[in-house]
């Protein structure tokens, strides 16, 4: 009950803006670093802050992802030399935790560093085993991250933010139907799904009518 009335005493702002920056994929092609930027993203966020401490959030990304073997640290892969390039399309969302109050129209509350986790599913191209065709396939995400964030004017708050997917799936690079064979030059492993990463910054603007909060947690 008590956690009922701190939210909606709360002033409801929402924030609308933009994400901007680097995508990376974490597999079994390419680079093994797990955060190493190799590609543009951009999206649009939004976000209800519903508490001082806590947001809800919600996300739409866009990616061209790439991985080559030729810029891997690993000899076995710079051998294997295999590449793919794909593009993502994720929409996500979930609830974002402020270590600090934080509000974009309150004075004293300008920044904190957060932490968030989110539910999403993301569409890629995918390739058919069966048919010797490329399609587009869904898959469910889980992104999860951090990050710091600002007010850079009245009502505009600016943050860089961390955030890695983890995909249910093995086939974002495209070699789901290759068998993990100890004596070829094509080594997949299918034990191990896919990841993908988004490092960039977001810009936000805030709107809506300021309510009055009384909540103490």
């Amino acid at each position: 009950m008590f956690f009922t009335l701190s939210l909606t005493s709360f002033s409801q702002i929402n924030e609308l803006g933009v994400f901007a920056g680097g995508s990376n994929y974490i597999g079994d092609i390419g680079r093994t670093n797990y955060i190493y930027p190799n590609s543009y993203a951009v999206g649009i966020i939004y976000k209800w802050n519903m508490h001082p401490h806590y947001s809800l959030r919600a996300n739409y990304t866009y990616s061209p992802i790439k991985g080559d073997d030729a810029q891997s640290d690993n000899s076995f892969r710079k051998v294997r030399g295999l590449s793919f390039s794909n593009d993502i399309h994720e929409l996500s969302a979930g609830i974002e935790y402020h270590f600090f109050k934080y509000n974009l129209s309150k004075t004293g509350h300008t920044n904190t560093p957060y932490l968030f986790a989110e539910l999403g599913v993301v569409n890629y191209g995918s390739f058919d085993s069966d048919t010797l065709e490329s399609n587009r396939s869904f898959n469910f995400t889980m992104p999860f991250g951090a990050g710091f964030k600002t007010i850079l004017a009245q009502g505009v708050g600016i943050g860089f933010e961390l955030g890695f997917r983890y995909t249910f799936k093995d086939d974002i690079d495209g070699y789901p139907f290759l068998e993990y064979d100890p004596g070829s030059n094509v080594q997949i492993n299918p034990n191990n799904n896919d990841w993908y990463v988004f490092t960039g910054i977001t810009l936000v603007f805030a709107f809506g009518r300021e309510g009055c909060y009384t909540g103490s947690f």
